[in-house]
């Protein structure tokens, strides 16, 4: 079975006890095409004939507790049920912990009516094998919705089938602390020539161990550990679909990542990382950062300054790059999915339209992965993500030159292809036993490289 998803150069598991809020309240079988008649007999018959067809109809979403009474989804929810007329309701998970199975998965192998899902293509691709997910096809003939031109061929494709349409892409920016850049009387970086060189450069006379203030801030990501080669366009696979870990690039990778807490110390080091010392949300929490490279995700939680109140004002600057390559930043995509468990398949494939191609506009730092023009990716800056931002002093060119920048390289966040998910898992482990000093960095490349290659001989 091949994953099929547009993401690519040059374009942009213990089951946990579960509970049911409403939006109101809180705010293997075969994968074989889907028969949109049938599916949509089996909606409930709340559907009226207006020009609101599932008006009334209730659809099921798993989240976890947090995204579930966060403030964007509670707009989006409003916004689905202004559109539509349905109503929405969460099926609440706990986060699966490192190792664990994906706990929404883990319901839905068990029969849950659960009618919308949302991951990322690499996540859907094991629901997929579990044979847990609805095609889209037949919904989207019957509404006459051209999936992948209006999100330019980013859906998610399993063996020429559609099981997945995307919301946003998460760009990788970088974040960083004007306030710390002042008092260091460091001026502010500019976008043009942002190399990781020139990163570390900076980050270095932003260090100021005296006043506890790191330079930088990276989290342990398993991205991170492979993500200079990856810029470097580095294959991890080989022409004959062996790993590729074994070339020089990779090692270097490893070895600069980890350099930056342990021998420059310009952040904080692995063991520090790994003890939960310093959580992904430091930069937003602590104050004593001066910069943060990590995905898009983080400007939609700095733009709540409830959740992160903060008294320094925020900059932002495309992803840096390795000199010598192209400029590029990493990426990935949040997709949505109908599982075959689903009670209300068509009303919850209208409810994910809705979603797909509205989401960014409520204005939280979302790069939409529906087509914009440039004008209109323009407006849509000026409309909805300056006012969100309106104490940072932050311009329509800052966020043009991250995320709508159609020069730059934007390449998938992680590695994709045969045994990914085991190759991922595999990277996590060997990186932190060679960044705690367990392991050489010799030792660490060659067992990635003997057991992906083990890993990708069992999957095929």
């Amino acid at each position: 079975m091949k994953l099929r998803s547009s993401l690519r150069r040059g374009v942009a598991f213990s089951l946990a006890a579960t509970m049911v809020l409403s939006a109101a309240g809180c705010g293997k079988s075969d994968n074989t095409k889907a028969s949109a008649d049938s599916n949509t007999a089996a909606d409930t018959t709340q559907k009226t004939d207006s020009d609101k067809p599932f008006d009334g109809v209730t659809v099921k979403w798993a989240l976890t507790d947090n995204a579930a009474t966060g403030a964007e989804t509670k707009e989006m929810v409003d916004l689905i049920k202004e559109k539509t007329g349905i109503n929405v309701e969460f099926f609440i998970t706990p986060t699966s912990k490192a190792g664990e199975m994906d706990k929404v998965l883990v319901s839905l192998m068990a029969g849950e009516g659960i009618d919308i899902v949302n991951r990322t293509p690499l996540q859907l691709e094991e629901f997929y094998k579990a044979a847990v997910l609805e095609p889209m096809d037949e919904f989207a003939k019957t509404d006459n919705y051209d999936m992948d031109t209006v999100y330019g061929g980013q859906t998610v494709k399993f063996d020429d089938q559609t099981y997945a349409i995307p919301a946003e892409k998460d760009i990788w920016l970088t974040y960083y602390n004007k306030k710390i850049f002042d008092e260091a009387n460091v001026p502010y970086p500019t976008a043009e020539g942002w190399t990781w060189e020139k990163y570390v450069e900076t980050a270095q006379k932003l260090n100021n161990p005296d006043k506890n203030v790191w330079g930088s801030f990276m989290s342990d990501d398993v991205a991170c550990n492979y993500l200079q080669a990856n810029q470097k366009g580095v294959s991890p696979y080989k022409a004959d679909g062996t790993a590729n870990f074994d070339d020089p690039a990779y090692a270097d990778a490893m070895k600069w990542f980890y350099s930056l807490g342990n021998e420059l110390k310009i952040q904080p080091n692995c063991l520090d990382l790994a003890s939960g010392t310093y959580p992904y949300n430091s930069f937003m929490v602590n104050g004593n950062i001066g910069m943060y490279v990590y995905g898009g995700w983080v400007a939609s939680a700095l733009s709540d300054k409830e959740k992160y109140p903060r008294d320094w004002e925020l900059g932002i600057l495309p992803m840096p790059y390795p000199e010598g390559s192209e400029p590029s930043s990493l990426t990935i995509t949040n997709c949505y999915a109908i599982p075959k468990t689903s009670k209300n398949k068509a009303a919850a494939f209208e409810a994910i339209k809705t979603i797909c191609e509205n989401k960014y506009t409520l204005g939280y730092g979302r790069v939409p992965a529906k087509i914009l023009t440039e004008d209109e990716a323009k407006t849509y800056i000026e409309s909805s993500l300056l006012p969100k931002f309106k104490d940072d002093s932050l311009t329509v060119e800052d966020f043009m030159a991250g995320w709508f920048d159609n020069s730059r390289l934007y390449l998938n966040e992680k590695i994709m292809g045969t045994a990914d998910t085991t190759i991922g898992q595999i990277y996590t482990e060997e990186g932190q036993l060679y960044g705690q000093g367990q392991k050489s960095l010799e030792d660490t490349m060659k067992s990635i490289q003997e057991r992906a290659n083990e890993a990708i001989k069992e999957a095929e």
